[in-house]
């Protein structure tokens, strides 16, 4: 069935449920299609065995007074303050604050940037204090050197994904907010399609002209502007007519399993999110999440989520161990080396997600030929990317695509 509309949202993500609550509340007809049975995308809440916990650990990071009031209007609820930076494993020892958050008191050994990584933190805080306190921490969560990984990645970890003093939370979990997001949505008017795939991008003589959707109601959505919050990669392989060949060079991808711990007793520390550079330990960061909201655990229990980042092949050493295995080794890695728990049969596995394409990995050198994609996308009139990497980014990306779009849904009006 064909259908007619303002703004038509891919993608039901931060950015894209930003996008569409934007343009609804701005009085636009809106449709938001998500290929998922739900919303959010990776900033889900799971529950399971009375106990709500995120899928992975998200920090919003909303910083102003106004991203908070919007985000509190938004649940009809206060949000959480959690008072802990991320902390991080040092010389056996928690500390506050994150490895790529120290400094040396002086620099002696900095070097010029060069694009990498490696050249970027070499730049701010020297050469043997990267190799000795970020290199490791960094290359265990990435699998490759400094030297390969794009500047740009260090730059974000670094400048967009600090809260040194602590941050909020949405009360329930990050999952709370999105869902949150959605029903706002609907009450300002939008519509909301979920098991909807798009199958393809119409656009002819340089402007979008329509998008094709399957599912269980399959048709063609025309809009005046369409809003893409979803990967760039899928939107290209979606074009009609196709795209020029040569914009989507292969990628390295990233994989991560989350697994989730449960023990009955108290939480095993009062940190919120602790990274782990020791490479005996198979995960890189853990949350535990009665230290973000007490109401997401009963009393008496605590649930940790260990995130395990690897290349999800089978020569993966974490990775090719099956669920019951991988949880083991977790828990028996916060008795040793960590020193943590004195008996790691007290956890039982909640459960294990996989994630086999988490993120993309680029080379240092081949930034570049990563941007051909939405370089072209962006050249399509009507046609609207909205990209982020933290919540609050997303939540940027999906207001800036949808203010854009709704310009051009007036442009084309007149």
């Amino acid at each position: 069935m064909d259908s007619h509309c303002d703004v038509v949202v891919l993608g039901a993500g931060p950015a894209g449920l930003a996008a569409a609550l934007r343009a609804a509340r701005s009085g636009a007809s809106v449709t938001l299609v998500e290929a998922g049975d739900r919303v959010g995308g990776l900033c889900r809440t799971l529950q399971s065995d009375g106990c709500r916990y995120d899928l992975g650990g998200h920090i919003p990071f909303l910083r102003s007074p106004e991203r908070v009031a919007w985000a509190e209007e938004l649940m009809n609820a206060p949000l959480i303050w959690v008072d802990r930076p991320v902390a991080r494993v040092e010389d056996g020892r928690i500390r506050a604050g994150r490895y790529i958050d120290q400094h040396p008191d002086r620099v002696g050994d900095a070097v010029p940037p060069d694009g990498s990584a490696a050249g970027e933190l070499g730049s701010t805080v020297g050469v043997s204090f990267r190799d000795r306190i970020i290199r490791p921490y960094m290359q265990k969560v990435d699998g490759w050197p400094l030297e390969v990984i794009a500047a740009d990645r260090a730059v974000k970890l670094r400048d967009e994904q600090r809260a040194p003093d602590g941050f909020w939370f949405p009360p329930g979990g990050i999952g709370a907010l999105m869902d949150a997001m959605a029903a706002a949505v609907t009450d300002a008017g939008g519509t909301m399609r979920l098991s909807t795939p798009m199958t393809a991008l119409h656009h002819e003589s340089g402007r979008v002209t329509g998008i094709e959707v399957g599912g269980a109601d399959p048709g063609v959505l025309h809009a005046g502007a369409v809003v893409s919050a979803i990967t760039p990669g899928l939107v290209v392989r979606a074009a009609d007519p196709t795209a020029p060949e040569g914009l989507l060079p292969p990628v390295t991808m990233r994989a991560v399993a989350l697994v989730y711990l449960i023990a009955d007793r108290a939480p095993v520390t009062d940190e919120a999110w602790i990274q782990v550079s020791d490479p005996r330990v198979p995960f890189s960061r853990i949350a535990e999440f009665a230290n973000w909201d007490p109401a997401m655990v009963p009393p008496g229990r605590t649930v940790l989520c260990a995130e395990v980042y690897g290349t999800g092949g089978s020569d993966d050493p974490w990775w090719s161990l099956d669920d019951p295995a991988l949880a083991r080794a977790c828990a028996g890695a916060m008795a040793d080396p960590l020193g943590w728990v004195d008996d790691p049969a007290d956890f039982r596995m909640l459960g294990v997600v996989r994630l086999p394409r988490a993120y993309p990995l680029i080379e240092a050198w081949r930034v570049d030929e990563a941007t051909r994609a939405p370089m072209w996308l962006s050249g399509i009139e009507g046609l609207e990317l909205a990209r982020g990497g933290t919540v609050v980014t997303a939540l940027e990306a999906g207001e800036a695509a949808a203010d854009r779009a709704g310009g051009a849904v007036m442009a084309g009006a007149a």
